[in-house]
């Protein structure tokens, strides 16, 4: 038996390769788009002119991450749609926001990047929400670092973050946090934890955390959420028919009733609309089950954005401790649940390799060297399902075909997940390295003479 399955795929493999002529000018073609796609879009992006603002929350700030949340919902206008032309001709992508929390020594800064002609915009919608920040240009802090790491004197280590179930489910939020709190003093802030860690570097020390995120409108995803959520209740998903197949329908519906009424001589009686009973399936769930259909819509009713988390722990070698990147992994777990979703480390990207076989080192010191320059250039993915076809025959085995390959791709939160793991600390985090301004400075007033 296992000789003739043998014979078989002998067969059928020569067959297929005698159909060369067939297949390979396909092959060929998709790659080259795809390759095409990639230089045109690298292309645009390269010529997009960013600029750094850094962000001084005030120092008594009574918000919680609710008011993040309408800073996502107001950047999410500058969602465009870009036409066929746009996308694959002239390489066109929509823009994105880096929200980046840093710690240089033990010293924190909030800050953005955007591009120059969204200043004034993203300026304002933190103003609407935290009227007593500041908010002023700064240097790119990236460049304060040797070009070089990892070299004889600076270590890193960094990953990218990932979910550990389909986008569909929800983190834990925000308003999980303040659950059964009366007042905001008795909340706890998601982002305090992350804030005495890097209030502990010490000098020549160093951790980037960066949030990319790009507005989208996917009907794709929330067709998708839809599938998860009629999995969860066990309801079978009934297509739609076209108008095509209604008139269909209708016309075979039409000629049926004239042929009974022609023999019986009677009309067909009008069909009332009766509602359909609801499943019992939908009240054999669990109290969990319920809770997860539940936050899966949820997650669905609110705007949403494309999200890639990235960072880095680097520093000289003399106080390189690895402890403080477990420590950055360990904050976003307070975002996971068991029986929703989580945020992990993605193993593709980590700078660690666990096993010695397959060149290790070599691996290792690529991956860092891919991680700390995408971290400066604020890479966002754009995944290609055409690539990801190719990946598993070629990963990470000849590094400069490597290249064309994601290891990352972006997953959709909502912007109250943006706001759980994004937001200007409240008063009550009180980690002592933390920016505040101390006192806004009011405006002149108007009609002040000048003399």
């Amino acid at each position: 038996m296992f000789e003739l399955l043998q014979i078989i795929i002998k067969s059928l493999g020569g067959f297929l390769f005698s159909l060369w002529w067939l297949w390979l000018p396909f092959f060929l073609f998709v790659l080259l788009q795809d390759l095409w796609l990639k230089y045109s879009r690298e292309k645009f992006v390269q010529n997009m002119k960013w600029i750094l603002l850094e962000v001084r929350p005030p120092k008594e700030m009574k918000r919680d991450p609710r008011t993040m949340e309408y800073v996502f919902a107001g950047l999410h206008g500058f969602h465009h749609t870009i036409n066929f032309k746009e996308r694959n001709f002239l390489g066109n992508v929509q823009e994105w926001f880096s929200f980046e929390i840093v710690s240089l020594g033990g010293e924190i800064h909030f800050y953005v990047r955007t591009l120059e002609k969204f200043r004034n915009q993203v300026e304002a919608q933190i103003y609407a929400q935290h009227p007593q920040a500041e908010i002023f240009e700064a240097d790119d802090y990236t460049q304060f670092v040797p070009q070089d790491i990892p070299n004889k004197d600076y270590d890193l280590w960094g990953t990218d973050m990932i979910l550990t179930k389909d986008d569909a489910y929800p983190i834990r939020t925000y308003p999980v946090f303040r659950k059964d709190t009366l007042v905001l003093e008795e909340a706890i802030d998601p982002i305090a934890s992350l804030a005495e860690v890097l209030s502990k570097l010490q000098s020549g020390e160093q951790v980037w955390v960066q949030t990319l995120c790009k507005p989208i409108i996917e009907e794709k995803w929330e067709k998708k959420a839809e599938m998860v959520k009629n999995k969860l209740i066990g309801r079978k998903i009934e297509r739609k028919p076209s108008l095509i197949e209604e008139e269909i329908v209708g016309l075979a519906q039409a000629s049926k009733d004239k042929t009974e009424q022609f023999f019986t001589g009677k009309y067909p009686e009008e069909k009332k609309d009766e509602k359909k009973p609801t499943p019992a399936f939908i009240t054999l769930l669990s109290q969990s089950e319920k809770d997860v259909v539940t936050a899966v819509e949820q997650k669905k009713a609110k705007i949403y954005y494309e999200t890639v988390i990235r960072f880095l722990y680097l520093g000289r070698k003399e106080v390189f401790d690895k402890n403080y990147a477990s420590a950055i992994v360990g904050n976003y777990k307070q975002f996971s649940t068991q029986d929703i979703n989580g945020i992990k480390p993605n193993s593709k990207t980590m700078t660690r390799i666990a096993y010695k076989i397959q060149l290790k080192e070599s691996r290792e010191f690529y991956r860092k060297k891919k991680i700390l320059a995408q971290y400066k250039k604020r890479y966002f993915p754009i995944y290609s399902p055409i690539m990801a076809h190719f990946q598993p025959f070629l990963y990470e085995r000849l590094p400069i075909l490597n290249r064309f390959f994601l290891k990352t791709k972006p997953f959709v939160f909502n912007i109250e997940e943006l706001a759980s793991v994004y937001h200007y600390p409240g008063e009550m985090v009180k980690a002592p390295t933390l920016p505040r301004v101390e006192a806004k400075k009011s405006e002149p007033p108007m009609g002040l003479p000048v003399g």
